[in-house]
């Protein structure tokens, strides 16, 4: 496999789990419906599992408190750290 042909299956996989449909998938890459199927197959189990992810929260993954940075930009805050 070229670098070429493997960039268009990595492009691929990105667009489906873009939630973008096969048909055009197939029609952006140029790749045949059974390859894009077949990677269709390979990442479902971790599109489902995003899935069951999306509305939990840190409490609910029971992974205690998150410290959050409210001054990301701000170096004068940051300077005493």
């Amino acid at each position: 496999m070229n670098n070429t042909t493997k960039q268009k299956y990595e492009l691929a996989e990105r667009m489906l789990k873009g939630k973008i449909p096969a048909e055009e998938v197939q029609m952006m890459t140029g790749l045949d419906m059974s390859v894009i199927k077949k990677i269709e197959e390979e990442i479902a189990p971790m599109v489902r599992d995003a899935k069951i992810l999306q509305g939990l929260d840190n409490k609910e993954l029971n992974i205690g408190e998150i410290l959050f940075d409210n001054n990301g930009t701000d170096e004068e805050a940051d300077k005493d750290y």
